[in-house]
């Protein structure tokens, strides 16, 4: 089984758990701290073209005030068959069962890309990324979340995934390394914000899971890092 495939099973298998869980409100939660975040840069309206690229369940893009909407996930024809998210969703939403480095639009088509905490479940980040830019039009806007690592938590990682011990993420980043792609392949950073590596080492340490335990004790802790770009070539 191919690496890309099994953390693809591993997000198959967890949001089968978590159906009759979870509660799919925190996409609404995300989709105002989105809408507020991109006000200086983009305004929203019924004829901005938006794609969420790994849309999962349903997606911010369910929340997001237009009528040009599209989402992307590998597993859409697993999520559609849910009912629970199936229901949740807006039907004036375009949901594609397709791969982030292969995306079925043509080029320069949309105003607004949305990739929230994604690359790391990707086959190939530079592929995905180099797709964004295709099918972005030129000054579009890119929001992207992504979490990060510093240098000893990218160590840590690179040992777990000779012994698949996270199965879900086959990527690491680091901030400097995102940086370096996303200017290489032609976007400017309009904004920058960090988390903190603080505030997710206290969450694990009160955590219930032995496993997010053990990433606090080793210091293998993620800053949820966002940016906002700009297609500038």
């Amino acid at each position: 089984m191919s690496r890309w495939k099994l953390a693809q099973d591993y997000e198959k298998n967890w949001w089968l758990d978590q159906s009759n869980k979870i509660d799919l409100t925190f996409y609404k939660n995300f989709a105002k701290e989105i809408t507020e975040l991109l006000k200086p840069f983009i305004k929203i309206d019924q004829n901005t073209k938006i794609l969420e690229i790994g849309s999962g369940a349903a997606g911010i893009i369910t929340h997001l005030n237009s009528n040009k909407r599209y989402a992307i996930d590998p597993l859409e024809k697993f999520y559609s068959t849910i009912p629970k998210y199936k229901n949740y969703r807006d039907r004036e939403v375009s949901y594609f069962a397709a791969e982030g480095e292969h995306l079925p639009f043509k080029n320069e088509f949309f105003d607004l890309i949305i990739m929230d905490n994604v690359l790391d479940h990707c086959s190939k980040p530079n592929q995905v990324l180099l797709e964004v830019k295709r099918v972005l039009k030129q000054n579009g806007i890119f929001y992207f979340r992504q979490n990060t690592y510093h240098l000893w938590g990218r160590f840590i990682r690179a040992i777990m995934e000779i012994f698949l011990i996270d199965k879900g993420h086959p990527h690491t980043f680091s901030k400097n390394s995102l940086h370096k792609i996303l200017q290489n392949l032609g976007f400017e950073i309009l904004y920058r914000k960090s988390d903190g590596y603080l505030s997710t080492w206290l969450w694990e340490v009160k955590s219930n899971r032995i496993i997010d335990k053990i990433k606090a004790v080793l210091f293998v802790n993620r800053d949820k890092y966002t940016l906002i770009l700009r297609k500038i070539s």
